[in-house]
Parts: C-alpha cells; structure tokens; sequence
C-alpha cells in the first residue's frame, strides 16, 4: 500500500518535528524532509486544526508538536490530513442499495477498514520515532505491534 502524498509528507513533518523536540520554520522542514514548503503550509493548517500541531507566527515562530509524541497515533494524523476524503466515501458507499452479497461484502470491508484504524491508532509518533532511530529492528517492532493488536481484537470478539 502506497500512502497518498499529503499522508506521506504529513507523516513526514509530525515525525521531523518529534525528532527536533522544538520549534522549527515552515523553511527548515520543508527543505529537511524534502517537501514542497506550499503544500507543507496546507497541510500544517490540517494538522493545527486537530490540535496535532501548534503554529506560532513571526520571525522566530514555526511549527511545533502540541502534545508529546507518544500521545498522538498514526490514525489521528492520517484522519486530520484525509477526513473529508473519508467522510465523503463513506458516505458515497452507505448510500448505495444493494442485496445480501452486497450487503456482505460492505461488512467486510468495514471490518478491514476497523481493523486498520485499530492498528493505526496503537501505533504512536513516539514509537515510530524509535523505529527510525532503531533501524535495524524496525520490521520486528512493527510485527509484534501489529501481532499484539490482533490479539487485542481477538479478545473484544471473544
């Protein structure tokens, strides 16, 4: 799966600004994570607007985290750079009728797209932040994660 471009250079800024742990210019990020400073000041405005960023104005201002990084999941990032996109299909495919197969298969990829959202949402800033500075066990991290969400779905089942 390819994450869309605002999705991709989002997730980039938020983990730029984790890493710096300060306030950083629109300029610095932009250049730093090889994204077009435009488009970056479109999406920080999505950002701010779910409380993921803080934007302070002026000759020193920039971009900051405004909560610590292990408090803010994957989930919330993609929804706030990508909600109307969702909102939208959603509401595009609850208005279609359709008979039992039809019907089947929407709950299918209901229950795909909740278990994304659960996996998303167990994996915050912070412990991508410490994939990236732990190369080397990256993949494992993310499978046990992605193993211990599935048990975690298992049992509200169950």
């Amino acid at each position: 799966m390819q994450l869309k471009a605002s999705t991709d250079y989002g997730m980039r800024a938020i983990l730029y600004l984790a890493a710096q742990g300060t306030t950083c210019s629109s300029k610095d990020i932009a250049e730093d994570m090889s994204i077009p400073r435009d488009y970056l000041i479109q999406l920080a405005q999505l950002l701010r607007n779910a409380g993921i960023i803080e934007a302070r104005p002026g000759k020193h201002g920039g971009y900051r985290l405004a909560k610590d990084p292990a408090d803010t999941n994957v989930l919330e990032i993609m929804e706030a750079l990508d909600d109307d996109a969702k909102q939208s299909t959603r509401a595009k495919r609850d208005a279609r009728k359709g008979g039992a197969m039809v019907q089947e298969i929407k709950q299918v990829y209901d229950l795909i797209e909740e278990s994304m959202d659960a996996y998303l949402s167990s994996l915050t800033v912070q412990m991508l932040l410490d994939c990236a500075r732990n190369g080397d066990n990256s993949r494992t991290f993310l499978a046990e994660r992605l193993q211990e969400e599935s048990r975690r779905l298992l049992d509200a089942v169950k």
